[in-house]
This record gives structure tokens, sequence and C-alpha cells, in this order.
């Protein structure tokens, strides 16, 4: 009897062991979740999201995919967005990054206005070209109204990508819409004296439904990588044409 009752102690007291350390587990593994909940935020989010969109399109992005590359529940992610769309537009964002760069390199061989003009659109076509859905989702999208504040938001969480760019560009990059973004530049030009006001009205309309008509046909029939800067240069060229028709001075540079 008495081994009898050593034994079933030692059973009893073996199971109870086994509960406590699989509870300690338990535990520790809650703890470790709450702490990583806690350090998530909307850059991860929108971090990886870019990543997703970038290797397997913006169809790869989920609520469920979000949730399990974070180890989280699938109603996390509306801690930080209003939905999955709104996460996506601000992945999207990223994309301008490489316009950005391409401001920062390009801007210091500039010459005059219209060098500066004309090579802030090629710069933006080239990328746009690349990256059409990106660049047509975050300008004409039903969510692009909200675009100032994405951008502010977005840029205060991630400054150094702005800050690569001067101050006296950044002045544009701020603004609402394409429109006027281009009629920042626009207006620079009439300060400049090479155009009317309301010839810069007149050229900033133009230009930016000729940019929306190439971008269009892109998205509707698609582009070949090989083909992107033969669009860009004809694209160029289309707007050296609306420059000369409307610059009263075009400082020496043959457009036609």
């Amino acid at each position: 009897m008495k081994e009898i009752f050593w034994g079933l102690k030692e059973k009893v007291c073996c199971n109870i062991q086994k509960k406590v350390v699989k509870r300690g587990d338990y535990m520790e593994e809650a703890r470790e979740k709450k702490r990583y909940f806690k350090d998530l935020n909307r850059k991860d989010y929108i971090e990886r999201a870019y990543e997703i969109i970038k290797n397997e399109g913006e169809e790869g992005v989920s609520i469920r995919r979000m949730a399990r590359e974070f180890g989280c529940s699938t109603t996390c992610l509306y801690r930080y967005f209003e939905n999955i769309d709104e996460l996506i537009y601000y992945a999207y964002i990223i994309y301008l990054d490489e316009y950005l760069q391409v401001l920062h390199e390009k801007e210091k061989d500039w010459k005059d206005i219209w060098d500066m003009h004309i090579g802030i659109w090629e710069g933006y076509s080239r990328i746009a070209f690349t990256h059409p859905k990106a660049f047509d989702t975050i300008f004409f999208s039903p969510a692009s109204r909200r675009l100032t504040n994405a951008l502010r938001e977005f840029y205060s969480m991630f400054p150094e990508r702005i800050n690569i760019v001067s101050p006296y560009l950044q002045v544009m990059l701020w603004s609402t819409n394409l429109f006027e973004r281009d009629m920042v530049m626009a207006k620079r030009c009439v300060e400049a004296g090479v155009i009317t006001m309301e010839n810069a009205r007149h050229m900033n309309r133009m230009i930016c439904l000729l940019y929306k008509g190439y971008l269009k046909e892109i998205l509707d029939y698609g582009i070949r990588p090989e083909d992107i800067e033969k669009g860009v240069q004809q694209f160029r060229r289309d707007v050296e044409r609306i420059v000369d028709m409307l610059a009263s001075d075009t400082l020496g540079h043959d457009y036609k």
C-alpha cells in the first residue's frame, strides 16, 4: 500500500509540475507577444506591405497576410489603419523615393528654369512609367483626396526620405495634387520672366493632361521595360513643344 501511495503521489506531482511548466511557457509566450505588439507601429506595416507589393503585387497584401507576417491577430491592423486600402496607399508612397532620388541627382545639373521644369517632368515620367499602378493610385485614385495629409504623416515617419531634396523643391512636393505641384514650378517660370501667367496656366493644364493620357495608355495596354525610355523621351519632346508654343523666352533652348 505504501509503495502504491508513493507511486500515485509521485505521478500527481509530476503532472502538476508539467502543468506548471506549460503554464510558465504560455505566460512567457504571452509576455513576448504583448511586448511585440507594443513595438509594432504604422512604419512596420507600411514597410512590409511595400516589400510585398514590390515582389508580388498589390494583391499579395491582405489583412490575414499581415497578421501572419507579424504573428498577431487580424484585428491588430485596425489599431493603425482604417482598412487594408489605407495601408496599401501608404505603401505606394514609398515608390516616390525613386523620384526624389532623381531630383536629388539632377538638380545640380539644371542650368535654368526651363531645364528644371522640363527635367522634373522627365524624371517624374520615367519613374511613373516604370511603376504606373503606384503613381495612378497616389495621384488619381479616390484615396488621393487624402494625399496632403498622407504625405505629411508619411514624411514625419520617414523624414530621411524627403530631406535628400532641397527646400526649393520640397515646396512643390508638399502640394495637394499633380496640377498644383506643377503650378508651383509654372509660377516660378512666370517669376523668371519667361512666360506670362495666363500662358503658365495653359501650360500647366496641357502638360498635366498630356501626362495623364500617357499614364492611362500604359495602364490600359502595358509597356515593356525596354520601351519605357522611348516613352519618356517622346513625352519630353511633347512637353518641349508646349513650352515652345507658350513661352515668351525659351532662354536659347531649341524646342522645335
